[in-house]
């Protein structure tokens, strides 16, 4: 899977071209990341988009030099579930 950006979102595409999922998220100032949802399309769920998505944003605000605050519940739970994401997660 392939993944992309947009305009407040980012986006997996399978080989195919198709969209496996999303995070749509909003920037606040310079230094913060929202997300507000994390969707996994139909046909797509138990191939770990959701974490996949997750990487990208973790890599995203470490890039940027940004934290990231979850609102949406699933991006919520998994960062703070997992140590991987805690340098980017905002505290």
């Amino acid at each position: 899977m392939e993944l992309k950006q947009g305009e407040g979102r980012l986006y997996l595409l399978n080989e195919e071209g198709m969209e496996a999922g999303e995070i749509i998220y909003e920037e606040l100032g310079n230094e913060l990341l929202i997300i507000k949802h994390t969707y996994t399309h139909d046909g797509f769920q138990g191939q770990g988009v959701g974490k996949k998505l997750l990487n990208g944003m973790a890599e995203k605000a470490r890039a940027e030099g940004k934290k990231i605050r979850p609102i949406c519940e699933f991006a919520k739970a998994v960062m703070e579930k997992n140590e991987v994401y805690h340098d980017v997660l905002e505290k």
